[in-house]
């Protein structure tokens, strides 16, 4: 009886570590973004923004902001790679916890694009990601 228990917990604790949830390297954070509508032009841009003011252990954070230029755009996250990613690195966030990054259609040459975070805490060398999202500049 005691070996079950033991198998079981032993089981459990595999399962847990193996496929548990991907906890954030941080808390605190805000990562938002926006559409700008731009005079004298029929594109918009999106507007990345970050703020890291509030969390902790900014001192040892880095932000990735990794953009994904897109073809068949109707097809949205699912929309095929157009060229290769461009990622925009913020080593330093303890100085830069709060900024934005403007993405133009100029800049990437591409209709659409899909754009994600990663964060890693280069103590712990925890990494963690956002979602997945899609911008169209039709």
């Amino acid at each position: 009886m005691t070996r079950k228990i033991l198998t079981l917990v032993l089981l459990i604790t595999f399962f847990n570590i193996g496929f548990g949830q991907n906890k954030p390297c941080t808390e605190n954070f805000l990562i938002s973004s926006k559409t700008i509508n731009i005079p004298n032009s029929n594109l918009p841009e999106q507007l990345i923004s970050w703020n890291f003011t509030k969390a902790t252990n900014k001192d040892s954070l880095i932000l990735e902001l990794e953009i994904q230029p897109l073809n068949s755009c109707w097809n949205g996250l699912n929309g095929t790679k157009r060229s290769e990613s461009i990622i925009h690195k913020i080593n330093n966030l303890n100085q830069n916890s709060k900024g934005e990054l403007a993405v133009s259609f100029k800049e990437l040459n591409a209709k659409c694009f899909k754009w994600r975070t990663k964060i890693v805490d280069t103590l712990t060398n925890c990494k963690s990601y956002t979602e997945w999202q899609f911008f169209s500049f039709l």
